[in-house]
């Protein structure tokens, strides 16, 4: 394509010319000015001293070519029509005034026309430079926009500028590395393909009239960055004003970096060179950018009829095609999708994503339909391997190697295991799963019986923690003599590594948290009683060492635990027996956001943590996708939370604080999410049990921030409770 530009300017410019090339002008030529700004013509072969200003297309007479001037720079000595003489800057390609206009325009028409694509559906917003040229680097309508001008005076070109009012906004644009969510960053280029001029050096050139050239940066004035204008980070977001199979058209309000460079940049590269840029419209590869089409988007959010978990990593298309598609982002492995339709259209579900409705293959989605009770699980397990999953007469779905189910019930046929898959009972090979990880139920937790005190993490040693163990992390405790072991090296290095590991048999209860104690273990052993087995040695010279101490059952993070303590060792942990553990609050009233929302309500500030009742959490999240009904269940004294649920109000909720101080007493009250016991610490205050906030966010992977200057509470229930190391960038 670019050649067929070439092309046309060299033959043209032949016809006025002779036989003179485009790149060596002689005395007496004509040529014509196709810069898209304006070019200012000096008394001297230097860039100040400006006696006229010419626009593209205006024709001017060499008089004397390639004058060195200014920082030993290359200008051409020119005659106007009007009888005026004075320099104008070649550059080392002389490509600024060489091209004729007539060919200027032959190769903007040749552009646009290869650029059009044939599938007007898939790309409604194509490039078209003779619209763009006037917004491009020194284009005319730059700087048409709202002036946001952060930075030392500088002229209004350089200043940031929000998108003109005239250049239409056609949707958003992520930049991104790969499907896999690759950190790096990507070259944001001046024009699409090669450039008619260098604009990087005329860039360091302009930069260094204004006061603001970086540094070190003339080693950087080479034809292989013409083009290269910055380097956008991967998760950037840029307003898109046209885009087709190979380019996106973006629009950067720029500026000047007053280090010049010397700081580099998140994701900058060469160090000095890319810093500073004019707003403009500037070019991104169309394979580094997922596309926010605006035809996409909605200014209401619509009602989610189901959420999902992505069974494998998604792609989010603009429409509902395997082929027919612009890709829009990515959803990683076993995270949730807001299903605005239940019936797939062509395979896909229409999703509600970054405030557009888009699509995805249904194929690979865990499908949780509204107000659908879920069973009783057995286990939480992962895909060994991709598979398909069975509703016992056909493929319901499937799944990737690491996707996430809930099990129902292990082998119920010797072979295969029941899962809840798409709403329903569904089947798998059991040799299929791997990662089991057996769940409590609401039963299991209720046969602990009443808690007989309260282990508290309070003492001046509080912030060491406490060690807790799972029942099978307590038996391998023992099998490894609570740690003493003296004599078998390989024994004392599995020991160091299994600690090491914290694989989830071992984790530990925090500075100020507390848990409710269901039993007392009185433990008694010989610290050195393995010195004695020891060939030659004479076990009656060995002195008896008795280590005393106690095992704690407790209930932890949603699990039976054990925590285990010597008498000599540094009390981390105060324990209170029976009712002796209470704290004292004051009924505040707090300010919880959600989207436009606003709730204010009761909540008791409690080292730090507020604490709100249960059921005024449930009408903050009413309606959303992280909207919960809770049910009470006298058998096991146990409170569910059915997720996506409609939350049935019992009246009362969101009633102000009045600012009483109160005594908040441990409660024993069991916590379950779909009858999985769950995180929540409780206290039961005036005959209601207010839990820790956070507790209840994070079981429903739903994100809670707090504005310290304006001390309200943000519930966001679309973002993950936390921010994953391995997230999907871009």
């Amino acid at each position: 394509m670019l050649k067929k530009f070439l092309t046309a300017l060299l033959c043209t410019f032949i016809l006025l010319c002779g036989t003179v090339s485009a790149a060596d002008f002689k005395v007496g030529d004509t040529a014509y000015v196709i810069y898209n700004g304006t070019v200012n013509v000096t008394k001297n072969p230097t860039y100040s001293g400006s006696i006229a200003v010419v626009g593209k297309g205006t024709k001017v007479t060499i008089l004397e070519p390639y004058v060195i001037g200014e920082d030993n720079r290359k200008f051409h000595k020119i005659q106007l029509s009007d009888g005026t003489v004075g320099y104008v800057l070649a550059y080392t390609t002389a490509r600024e005034t060489t091209p004729i206009l007539e060919a200027g325009e032959t190769a903007e028409k040749e552009l646009n026309k290869q650029w059009a694509t044939s599938d007007t559906d898939k790309y409604q917003h194509a490039i078209e430079m003779t619209f763009l040229s006037d917004y491009i680097y020194g284009g005319s309508k730059t700087t048409e926009g709202k002036e946001r001008n952060f930075y030392a005076k500088v002229p209004t070109e350089w200043v940031r500028h929000d998108r003109p009012a005239s250049l239409p906004l056609v949707g958003m644009a992520i930049v991104h590395i790969g499907d896999e969510g690759k950190i790096g960053s990507v070259k944001a280029s001046f024009y699409p393909g090669n450039p008619p001029i260098n604009y990087h050096s005329k860039r360091l050139d302009e930069l260094k009239a204004i006061g603001y050239a970086p540094p070190f940066a003339e080693y950087s004035r080479t034809e292989a960055n013409a083009n290269t204008a910055f380097y956008a980070t991967t998760t950037s977001e840029f307003e898109v004003v046209a885009y087709n199979e190979k380019w996106v058209a973006v629009w950067s309000e720029g500026g000047v970096d007053e280090s010049r460079g010397t700081i580099r940049q998140c994701g900058e590269k060469d160090g000095t060179a890319f810093t500073s840029w004019k707003p403009a419209v500037y070019f991104l590869p169309r394979q580094n950018c997922y596309i926010l089409d605006i035809n996409n988007q909605v200014s209401t959010p619509p009602k989610i009829e189901a959420v999902g978990k992505a069974t494998r990593l998604l792609l989010v298309k603009t429409t509902p095609d395997d082929k027919d598609y612009v890709k829009s982002g990515v959803i990683k492995i076993n995270q949730s999708i807001q299903i605005v339709d239940s019936t797939p259209q062509n395979g896909h579900y229409k999703i509600y994503y970054k405030k557009g409705l888009y699509y995805v293959d249904a194929k690979y989605v865990n499908m949780q339909l509204a107000n659908t009770e879920k069973p009783t699980t057995q286990y939480k397990a992962i895909a060994a391997v991709d598979c398909d999953i069975s509703d016992g007469s056909s493929v319901a779905g499937s799944v990737k190697k690491g996707a996430a189910l809930d099990v129902i019930e292990m082998n119920y046929d010797g072979a295969n295991s029941k899962i809840w898959f798409n709403s329903k009972v569904c089947y798998i090979p059991t040799s299929n799963l791997d990662d089991l990880t057996k769940t409590l139920s609401a039963a299991d937790t209720a046969a602990l019986g009443a808690p007989i005190g309260v282990l508290s993490v309070d003492t001046a040693w509080g912030e060491w923690g406490a060690l807790t163990y799972s029942a099978e992390g307590l038996a391998k405790l023992k099998d490894y003599r609570y740690g003493y072991i003296n004599v078998d090296e390989n024994k004392m290095s599995e020991y160091s590594k299994w600690v090491l590991s914290n694989n989830g048999e071992i984790n530990k209860i925090q500075d100020k948290e507390w848990v409710n104690v269901y039993g007392i273990e009185e433990i008694s052993f010989d610290r050195d009683a393995d010195m004695r087995d020891i060939p030659g040695i004479d076990s009656s010279d060995i002195e008896p060492w008795i280590i005393t101490g106690k095992i704690y059952t407790i209930f932890y993070n949603g699990e039976i635990r054990y925590l285990v303590h010597e008498d000599d060792m540094q009390d981390t942990f105060t324990y209170y027996p029976g009712n002796g553990f209470s704290k004292t609050s004051v009924a505040k009233t707090q300010t919880v956001c959600l989207d436009s929302r606003k709730y204010n309500t009761v909540a008791y500030n409690i080292d730090d943590n507020n604490y709100f009742k249960l059921r005024d959490i449930a009408q903050i999240l009413s309606g959303t996708i992280k909207t919960f009904d809770i049910k009470y269940d006298e058998a096991t004294n146990s409170i569910d939370m059915l997720s996506f649920y409609d939350y049935t109000s019992v009246g009362g909720e969101l009633t102000s604080g009045d600012g009483a101080t109160r005594t908040a007493l441990s409660s024993s009250a069991f916590l379950t999410l779909d009858g999985v016991p769950i995180k929540a610490t409780c206290y039961n205050i005036d005959g209601n049990n207010y839990f820790k906030l956070r507790d209840i966010t994070d079981a429903l992977d739903c994100r809670v921030e707090w504005d310290n200057n304006t001390h309200m509470i943000w519930v966001i229930p679309a973002r993950t409770a936390y921010d994953d190391p391995d997230e999907i960038v871009g």
